[in-house]
């Protein structure tokens, strides 16, 4: 059984589902293997716009499956690994992945989201949560650093250095509301109404254009860093000005105006 699904659901969007439900959908190397290859696949469909990341039964994932995380693929055993990866990079850049990928992603986190978990949901680009969702940066329980797979870097940026250095080196796990306030998540929904609720989020953006969508990511995520405001407008400007020659923007942007304008 495929331990990461991708499903079409309607046009323009795609589901990615962690599918090992009976381990909460814990990490083991062969979900990041598979991970990865979705990641992939959808990045290389023009058609797609938006993505869900979710996971399956109850739980988003339950970070690394201390029980059986299985062995790390060699070097040309898979193509995010070569000779410099090892499997503690492999499993960290699933972070990087994510990031760079040119579909917007929406993380719907049903249940626990621990440890690797976090860190996944963090990387994407909004999150919302289901009433019955937790969240713990789990990695300093272990014994081992509370510092794995981005999130020292994830999540100050959504939640700013207090409360990041208290969730990340307490441990402690907090509940959706505790997300929220923290604004760890954009908005938290009983747990029947998570999948509609994270669909409603992918039509309204699937209903722009692609590119503006792909290049809205790219410098959002780029202006999180920027040295000052005239790098990020610079960018902005950059953006703005080349998106204009782009077929599915011109298209998009006369349309918007005959509505707009009343046809006129």
């Amino acid at each position: 059984m495929s331990t990461v699904e991708v499903l079409a659901l309607e046009p323009h969007i795609t589901t990615i589902r962690l599918n090992r439900p009976d381990r909460l959908n814990a990490i083991s190397f062969d979900l990041v293997a598979e991970l990865h290859d979705a990641l992939d696949r959808v990045a290389a469909d023009p058609d797609c716009k938006v993505v869900v990341l979710t996971g399956a039964g109850r739980g988003f994932c339950a970070g690394l499956d201390l029980k059986d995380f299985g062995t790390p693929p060699g070097p040309g055993e898979h193509p995010h690994v070569n000779a410099a990866i090892d499997g503690q990079t492999f499993m960290s850049n699933l972070t990087v992945h994510m990031r760079d990928l040119p579909q917007v992603i929406v993380a719907a986190v049903n249940g626990p989201a621990f440890g690797g978990g976090l860190a996944i949901a963090c990387a994407a680009d909004i999150r919302i949560a289901s009433g019955s969702a937790r969240f713990c940066s789990a990695f300093i329980r272990t014994g081992l650093s509370g510092t794995d797979i981005g999130i020292t870097y994830l999540l100050p940026k959504l939640i700013g250095n207090a409360r990041a250095f208290d969730l990340i080196l307490t441990g402690r796990d907090i509940d959706a509301a505790e997300a929220l306030q923290m604004g760890l998540v954009s908005k938290v929904v009983p747990d029947t109404d998570l999948d509609e609720a994270a669909l409603g989020y992918a039509r309204q953006m699937a209903g722009y254009t692609a590119t503006g969508l792909r290049t809205t990511k790219e410098v959002l995520w780029h202006n999180t860093e920027a040295p000052s405001l005239a790098s990020a407008l610079a960018l902005e400007i950059r953006n703005q000005n080349l998106m204009q020659h782009a077929p599915d923007v011109k298209e998009h942007m006369a349309a918007y105006r005959q509505r707009t304008t009343g046809g006129g």
